[in-house]
């Protein structure tokens, strides 16, 4: 079986839920004896973007918000290959929008893995495109003033024959049969994974609580 691990210490927080995505995209890609030679990940900046340093495969540690459109680019140079690009809610929703958009519309044979926890948590704490509304942040202390997008559903409106799935990091079987799933099929697949800042989005997981009860 394929070793995919670098052999880099992760460096996330103890307690993060990016360890999650780590250990599923690990046992996910060891499962599927995918060719090392031929898989491409691609990483946007944020907390999960320092991944790049700890899975041995082919990668790219693109700008903020341009991972998809580098996986795009690797895609159609060569088809062949098994394209992943990684990214948070920030990078994907917010500045690469656009680029996930055009993804979707084209149905491009990749995968788009996004460590949604509603914030800019690598700049400790600033809102998100995810961030719901009323949430008082390092940049919203008032309270965030427009509603949350929402990723499945705005991407199953744009394309629906494209699959889009939200699986919470809270069920670690449920990230992996996931990661499964939209890395086994053709044509675009996001995979909206929910998680919780652990030091950053308490506010977050009250407001969520609250709302729930």
């Amino acid at each position: 079986m394929t070793n995919w691990r670098s052999g880099v210490t992760p460096t996330w927080c103890p307690g993060c839920e990016d360890y999650v995505i780590f250990a599923g995209l690990q046992n996910t890609l060891a499962k599927m004896n995918l060719d090392q030679d031929k898989t491409v990940i691609v990483y946007d900046i944020g907390c999960i973007g320092n991944m790049a340093d700890f899975v041995k495969a082919w990668g790219l540690h693109s700008l903020h918000g341009r991972c998809i459109p580098t996986a795009v680019g690797i895609k159609l140079a060569n088809p062949d290959l098994n394209v992943i690009a990684i990214g948070g809610d920030g990078g994907i929703y917010g500045e690469g929008l656009s680029h996930l958009v055009a993804a979707a519309r084209l149905n491009i044979d990749i995968t788009v893995i996004v460590a949604n926890n509603h914030l800019y948590s690598l700049t400790t704490g600033q809102s998100s495109p995810t961030t719901p509304k009323g949430t008082k942040t390092k940049s919203t202390p008032h309270g965030v003033p427009s509603v949350a997008l929402i990723p499945v559903e705005l991407i199953k409106t744009v394309n629906p024959k494209v699959d889009a799935e939200h699986i919470d990091c809270k069920e670690p079987l449920k990230v992996n049969e996931a990661m499964e799933r939209a890395i086994s099929k053709k044509g675009f697949h996001l995979l909206d994974l929910e998680q919780l800042c652990v030091s950053f989005g308490k506010q977050i997981f009250e407001k969520k609580s609250s709302a729930r009860g």
